[in-house]
């Protein structure tokens, strides 16, 4: 068994993560470089190794898994920073990107403007060919056309073409035929179809898929081919692995092959590093994941141990279309700015610092105030104690840039802005949570909430107060959430079929069998050329359906077993159970409609437990200082820890704080903190 290393690159800082063969492991933070984000990775891993006590290459050599995960897709869609593409779409469907379905994502709002088009509209071209609803061919294909608008797109310069014809899902040859046409008249480009990237009906979302994945693939596959060939020059034995939307991860050539599964992938990792660590809670497996870092505060959850999906992720009011974790991000990180707003209301977010120039603190010409600011001004950071040291932070320009944007403004003094600051940002960040919970019918008070990020710990008890949790974790390497949580991740990859019949359907049994016994069988060929022993490939089953009439889907696991009567009626049970907690109601007498059947096929090798690299010393302050606790809105005499020090079976009660190398936690009056075996933090609340 050799080392995992987790890469996670934010807005703020780059994320690496060691977990050694030992169970030991380290955390490291490297500002991030948007502009040329190797840079960081290659400081970053120095800096690891450093930390480990060998070398980059070395330690590069001795590691068995490297995951990496990146945020440029996003950016470059929120940005509209891509290239030029074109999209070639059955004759009269070419606008289906521009129309949607017809609405807008706040149809009250007479400001609202529409995003910039990813394709613009004379480089969507319609193309004579037609398969129809059953997969026959009712115009057949026009390939003097294709060969023209291929022309057509090279002349406007296009660095990548999405190809897109309605009921390809049933019958792709057009599509394929379309490809090879279009790469022998503009050879080096990248050609992308729905067939391959999205198999599945809704035309919007499976148009939107592909044209997204058409964006990004020319950004995305230079820098991945450029960071896999500089891995495995600095010595790693094998391929890198690339953090996928899906949970999982996968090489370079699977993911270049769906580019979709690149956008939004980075905060996808939580609910691996949760369960990781979750199994000493009273609840391992519901948990509410949280990361709040520089930039965003990201929360997802975990429900009976598995990560809550969907279809409906939309980045940039775009649907990416593949199943993915469901992650709800709102800018609330350390370096989100507080102002004021017209009405001369106090506001934190979603605008950030960044790690160029940061928060004011930082000493690098930020004037505007930060959350990490006010942390720092009343007492619940340390200046010299941020990143282990690395870099001193400077109270007085923290305090200047609160009181010269927010104090004065308000008639408030600098502890009472700051203090302001923090009841806000937790009240952002709180109102999230309640988001992917309480208005989806889930009870936070049955869940652990997991927190990460180098600010996490600094709200984690104050939110969990707010909302009614008794327990929170905060791993020993929380301050790299993220990158962890792709150190343990296993490989993955879905398939998907479509197949019309409802489960009270005769020949429902045997149409159901065939399509599952083709899609593993896909799966244990593809994890088996990954290198996966049989032992460590397992699949799980998913249908996605809905009652006769309805518009919408909901996706539930298919129960263990045999494909057979007994078992789609115990599907039928969970679906109206599913049904019923989500929206309250169900129709138990109806049959389901089912539309895509989902195979989910991992390959995973066991990870090395953490473990604590300290002997057991009983827990000692280092320090006390008077620092803001929001549990009863005042300062309060604090005592100060060293979190390197602490060990297994350590107790504090608060109010505390405890200063680790990459995050710092905040344990409040009557709250109380117990240190596992793996180095984690359990804190009980007092609610």
């Amino acid at each position: 068994m050799g080392h995992r290393i987790g890469i996670d690159i934010g807005g703020t800082f780059t994320d690496l993560v060691l977990l050694r063969d030992d169970g030991r492991f380290h955390v490291y933070k490297e500002d991030s470089t948007p502009h040329e984000p190797l840079l960081a990775i290659t400081k970053g891993l120095a800096g690891l190794a450093a930390e480990a006590g060998t070398t980059d290459s070395e330690l590069l050599r001795e590691t068995e898994f490297l995951v990496h995960g990146q945020t440029m897709a996003t950016n470059a869609l929120i940005q509209r920073s891509g290239p030029v593409i074109g999209l070639l779409a059955t004759e009269g469907h070419r606008d289906v990107m521009y129309l949607g379905r017809g609405g807008k994502p706040e149809r009250f709002n007479i400001h609202l403007q529409k995003p910039r088009d990813l394709v613009p509209r004379y480089l969507r071209l319609g193309i004579p060919e037609r398969i129809g609803v059953d997969g026959s061919e009712l115009i057949p294909l026009d390939e003097n056309a294709v060969r023209e608008a291929a022309r057509q797109l090279g002349r406007h310069g296009v660095k990548a073409v999405a190809i897109a014809y309605l009921w390809s899902i049933l019958d792709g040859r057009h599509e394929q035929r379309t490809a090879e046409i279009v790469r022998e008249e503009l050879p080096g480009i990248d050609v992308v179809c729905s067939s391959d990237v999205f198999p599945e009906i809704r035309e919007w979302e499976r148009t939107s898929s592909t044209v997204l994945s058409a964006y990004i693939a020319p950004i995305i596959s230079d820098y991945l081919r450029a960071f896999e060939q500089n891995m495995q020059s600095g010595g790693l034995p094998h391929r890198p692995l690339i953090m996928q939307v899906n949970g999982g991860c996968a090489s370079v050539p699977d993911l270049l092959a769906r580019p979709v599964n690149a956008i939004a992938s980075g905060p996808a990792a939580g609910p691996a590093a949760g369960a990781h660590y979750a199994s000493n809670t009273h609840a391992p497996d519901r948990l509410i994941i949280v990361d709040m870092g520089g930039t965003s505060f990201d929360v997802c959850l975990l429900r009976d141990g598995e990560p809550v999906m969907s279809t409906e992720i939309q980045v940039a009011d775009q649907p990416i279309g593949v199943n993915g974790v469901e992650v709800l991000s709102v800018g609330a990180g350390g370096g989100s700015i507080a102002w004021i707003d017209s009405g001369n209301s106090l506001r934190v977010g979603p605008r950030s610092a960044g790690s160029q120039p940061g928060p004011a603190c930082y000493g690098r010409g930020g004037r505007e105030p930060t959350v990490t600011d006010a942390n720092l001004t009343v007492g619940r950071m340390s200046a010299g104690a941020f990143l282990g040291g690395r870099r001193s932070l400077d109270v007085a320009l923290a305090e200047r840039a609160i009181e010269e944007n927010i104090g004065k403004p308000l008639g408030l003094s600098v502890s009472e802005a700051a203090a302001g600051i923090i009841t806000i940002v937790n009240s952002n960040m709180a109102s999230a949570i309640r988001a992917v919970s309480i208005e989806r019918g889930i009870d936070p008070r049955d869940y652990v909430m997991v927190a990460g990020g180098g600010a996490g710990g600094l709200h984690a008890c104050e939110l969990a107060k707010m909302l009614h949790i008794s327990e929170v974790l905060i791993p020993r390497s929380a301050g790299g959430l993220c990158a962890f949580g792709m150190a343990v991740t296993p490989v993955r990859h879905d398939y998907v079929r479509l197949l019309h019949c409802n489960t009270d359907s005769d020949t429902a049994v045997a149409e159901i069998s065939k399509v599952f016994d083709e899609l593993i069988g896909q799966g244990q060929t593809h994890l088996e050329s990954d290198g996966f022993a049989v032992h460590e490939i397992s699949f799980n089953r998913y249908v996605e359906g809905r009652y006769p009439g309805q518009v919408h889907n909901l996706t539930v696991p298919l129960p263990d077993g045999p494909i057979n009567e007994e078992l789609l009626t115990r599907l039928e049970l969970e679906f109206h159970d599913e049904h019923e907690r989500r929206f309250t109601y169900c129709m138990r007498d109806q049959p389901i409609q089912c539309i895509h059947w989902r195979v989910a096929a991992t390959g995973a090798r066991p990870a090395p437990e953490g473990r604590l690299d300290s002997v057991a010393v009983k827990a000692t302050p280092s320090d006390q200082r008077m620092a803001y606790m929001a549990s009863v809105n005042e300062a309060v005499k604090t005592q100060i820890y060293q979190g390197d020090n602490l060990a297994k079976g350590d107790h504090i009660d608060g109010p505390a704080i405890i200063e680790f190398t990459t995050t710092t936690i905040v344990v409040n009056p009557d709250d109380a903190l117990t240190v596992q075996a793996d180095g984690s933090s359990l804190l009980r609340i007092a609610l």
